[in-house]
């Protein structure tokens, strides 16, 4: 049985999956696989940063009046060009349009006074300075700047710094394409269950939790508890290419009655981790497969609720980090608690354990036994505990609950 901290390293240290190119608009939520360059200077010309006037030099020799002739060119859109302004001359300008050659400096329109096509400023306006409401060329990056580094999350305002940038298309790592494979004759998806039976979980919750933490898509198939069954379903999915992750729920454990291991040695799998010293979801499986289309990862959750998404905190969240290019030394990160009262540890390895945050601390959550669902969906964390438990105010570390912002009421 693996440690939590190995278990955890072992699935962060999986190869991220091989970079894409993709449309810039298409680009946001990856992880970029190169850094982005400037194409050109931002501004590539220089710009006024008024609606105003442009104004040249005076002319020399006090051969011209208390001011600028402006000239009869008027501006209408940004994007137009203006011919080169002679000494004494003035033309308007709107707010991020191109200063023409000549310019000294920029007027801007309420501290302009306009007699017919005699422009002065009003008294004491630092507008007529050198370089004033002039945005230089470069001046945000000259050309071959790195403005994003590879290995950034590409968020909605860091696709618009690359767009600035002047490109089109970037070099990402793809986020995974996940199917469930739901197992378990017991579990139905609707109405009262009778004897035997239970409510479908991971079904309903896992397709939220895995989008969040970086999933593209989340497909889903319902099996029973046959392997042989399992077997095959997994060897469909290896040839299909549709995947790059399977997830499994239920049938974890080394029992008779339990299918995933049987599958996963029909199937020559690799085991990169076989259990985890952690309570609840010690059986976590995590394994390595090959078929036509190239290397498929599995993650096996227990089949109990809170059991199985603790393993997919634990263990899930950093393998998915790995397989979408998150820096490595993200992809474990914890959270610090402190401990708002006295809370127990496993007997044995860590344990996971549903809390409140609130002004005192992290509080421990009543029905956090592996089989229930309660703790969890009332949890703003998972605290991770040791054998020897923490007492009031001493330091933790936790889990983000995937899908559940913390506070969240």
């Amino acid at each position: 049985m693996l440690s939590f901290n190995e278990a955890r390293s072992r699935a962060a240290s999986v190869d991220p999956l091989a970079a894409v190119t993709v449309p810039l608009e298409q680009a946001a939520g990856h992880i970029l696989a190169e850094p982005v360059h400037a194409a050109q200077d931002v501004p590539h010309v220089a710009t006024s940063a008024m609606d105003g006037w442009a104004l040249a030099a005076p002319l020399q020799n006090n051969q011209a009046p208390a001011g600028w002739t402006l000239r009869a060119e008027a501006v209408h859109s940004p994007v137009q060009q203006l011919a080169p302004l002679e000494p004494g001359e003035a033309a308007e300008v709107v707010t991020g349009s191109p200063v023409p050659q000549g310019t000294v400096s920029v007027l801007r329109s309420e501290h302009g006074i306009l007699d017919r096509r005699l422009l002065r400023a009003a008294a004491a306006t630092p507008d007529t300075a050198p370089r004033r409401n002039i945005r230089p060329v470069g001046t945000e990056c000259p050309t071959g700047t790195q403005v994003l580094p590879a290995g950034t999350l590409l968020t909605p305002a860091r696709a618009a710094i690359a767009a600035v940038a002047g490109r089109d298309r970037l070099a990402v790592v793809p986020r995974p394409r996940v199917h469930l494979v739901l197992t378990g004759e017991e579990v139905i998806t609707s109405g009262i269950p009778s004897g035997g039976q239970v409510r479908d979980v991971f079904g309903l919750a896992l397709p939220g939790m895995l989008t969040e933490i970086g999933a593209a898509s989340v497909a889903s198939t319902r099996l029973g508890d046959d392997h042989e069954a399992l077997a095959r379903e997994l060897a469909q999915l290896l040839e299909a290419g549709a995947t790059e992750l399977i997830i499994t729920s239920g049938g974890t454990s080394h029992s008779r009655a339990d299918s995933l291991r049987p599958a996963l040695r029909r199937l020559g799998a690799e085991l990169i981790t076989d259990s985890v010293d952690m309570r609840p979801g010690h059986p976590t499986v995590v394994a390595r497969l090959q078929g036509s289309a190239g290397t498929v990862h599995l993650l096996g959750l227990p089949g109990n609720p809170l059991a199985g998404f603790a393993a997919l905190a634990a263990v899930g969240t950093p393998l998915i980090g790995a397989l979408r290019g998150v820096p490595e030394t993200e992809r474990t990160r914890t959270l610090s608690l402190m401990a708002g009262a006295r809370i127990h540890g496993a007997d044995h390895g860590v344990r996971l354990l549903p809390v409140r945050i609130g002004p005192e601390g992290a509080v421990p959550l009543e029905h956090s036994s592996s089989h229930m669902m309660r703790g969890l969906a009332d949890a703003d964390a998972l605290a991770i505990v040791t054998r020897g438990g923490a007492d009031p105010g001493e330091v933790l570390e936790g889990l983000d609950v995937p899908g559940q912002r913390r506070g969240g009421h």
